[in-house]
């Protein structure tokens, strides 16, 4: 028998099936989790800071600005670590067919991914803090739920479907 590498000298009834996310899903999902996150992380600043500029009477200019800030850091941020992060989950977990637990993984590392940055900046090391990043963890497997349907199922090493 030939040397080959992987599974490409099995037959392909017998060659493992993986779970593979084409460009639009992965955009698709990406843009879900960050606009639910971002959209939510505006209502919660616009609340806080807007309610209690209009209570108190003063200008609430300074809350646009906020806002602004919000969406700019909010989908920097996404793009520059939750993007990339979500590519390298999403090719680890190309052998598990269970949809499931795409979408458990995307809640949970994510969670701790986003815990472990926030502390590396400054932000603190108390477990408790989980529960804010947690929110980044449920808009994450919130956007993978959203594309459950998109992906694709190819068998690995096998010839390009005609």
């Amino acid at each position: 028998m030939p040397m080959v590498l992987g599974d490409a000298g099995q037959p392909q009834a017998v060659r493992p099936r993986r779970v593979v996310l084409d460009a639009y899903a992965f955009i698709k999902g990406w843009l879900i989790a960050t606009s639910l996150w971002v959209g939510i992380l505006l209502i919660f600043v616009a609340a806080g800071y807007g309610v209690a500029a209009g209570r108190d009477g003063t200008d609430g200019g300074h809350v646009w600005g906020l806002l602004g800030l919000v969406i700019f850091y909010g989908f920097g941020v996404s793009l520059v670590f939750a993007a990339p992060l979500a590519w390298v989950l999403s090719y680890l977990l190309r052998p598990v067919r269970n949809q499931k637990i795409h979408i458990g993984a995307f809640f949970a590392v994510p969670t701790l991914a986003f815990w472990l940055l926030g502390s590396v900046l400054g932000l603190g090391w108390q477990p408790l803090l989980l529960i804010p990043w947690a929110t980044v963890g449920a808009a994450a497997a919130i956007g993978r739920w959203a594309i459950r349907r998109d992906v694709l199922s190819e068998t690995s090493a096998g010839p390009p479907a005609a």
